[in-house]
């Protein structure tokens, strides 16, 4: 009876769509919570202080992560560039008109930071060609660079081709590598501020200064969003990133593939703030759920 028991619990196991690890839940009740409604093939909710997973479905898939690559961009250049430093446009760069596009003109002189900001907000491609060429030399040079920083953060299933994130088989992540790829980049406070600016005023030498408007529709409405990033190409649907913080609790939330991307990530995070705090998880075992 004891081996029928064990093989019908490995059963359930297996056929659970997704699974919670109640580390340090606000209330007694919190690890039996009800499942709630996820559409996306893949998912995690990371606390972004411990790095802990709170929930998550599929989180090894690999997986097109579309212009989230735009992250780990913004975190290399960010680590081995500096913020006033002008980056030349190159007439590569200026004549990269695939997906969404600023059209820089080439010869323009345009500090790293306004670079970074139009790159987040925006997701324009031909900005993060410009980034990556002025930081690392060249693309493929670059690309180098944050596979090296993927690798060092334990980003074990993911490699970069590009900085944009533009459909390429070989330019795949998971939902567990974004989200320590998304935490890792948190850690910046220049990287906080620009992912949580809903518009900024962009303006190179010689053309009309335009307002930038982030693309992420949560900043506008759930209470206390402050980041990261969408992204969208056709071969991987919908992808997000994205962060929420609520007394002292900095949640990361990580979707592959919804068909409901906005509310998805509502009850995601929900789901986190109904149910944990931000008492930091104890070390030792006793920090791991069972198996």
């Amino acid at each position: 009876m004891r081996s029928w028991g064990w093989g019908l619990l490995a059963l359930l196991v297996a056929l659970a769509p997704a699974s919670a690890a109640p580390v340090r839940p606000s209330s007694p009740r919190a690890s039996q919570a009800q499942p709630f409604r996820l559409t996306a093939t893949a998912a995690v909710l990371m606390d972004a202080t411990s790095g802990q997973v709170l929930f998550d479905r599929n989180p090894s898939l690999v997986w097109p992560p579309a212009s989230t690559t735009k992250i780990m961009t913004a975190l290399v250049a960010l680590e081995r560039g500096h913020l006033d430093t002008p980056i030349e446009i190159s007439p590569a760069a200026a004549r990269f008109r695939i997906g969404s596009v600023l059209g820089l003109p080439a010869g323009a002189r345009i500090p790293l930071r306004d670079l970074l900001y139009a790159m987040m907000l925006s997701s324009a491609n031909d900005v993060a060609v410009a980034v990556a060429e002025g930081i690392g030399g060249s693309v493929p040079a670059f690309a180098a660079l944050m596979n090296e920083r993927a690798a060092q953060l334990g980003a074990a299933q993911t490699h970069f081709t590009s900085p944009h994130g533009l459909y390429d088989r070989n330019n795949v992540s998971t939902a567990y590598d974004l989200a320590l790829i998304a935490r890792a980049a948190m850690h910046y406070f220049t990287f906080r501020e620009i992912v949580h600016t809903r518009r900024w005023l962009f303006s190179v030498p010689g053309r009309r200064s335009r307002w930038l408007i982030n693309h992420n529709k949560l900043l506008a409405w759930y209470p206390g969003a402050d980041g990261v990033k969408t992204g969208y190409v056709h071969q991987s649907g919908h992808t997000l990133v994205a962060s929420a913080t609520r007394n002292n609790l900095r949640l990361i939330a990580v979707l592959l593939n919804p068909r409901d991307l906005w509310g998805d990530a509502s009850r995601l995070l929900d789901y986190g703030f109904a149910h944990y705090h931000s008492a930091l998880v104890p070390s030792g075992p006793s920090a791991s759920p069972p198996p």
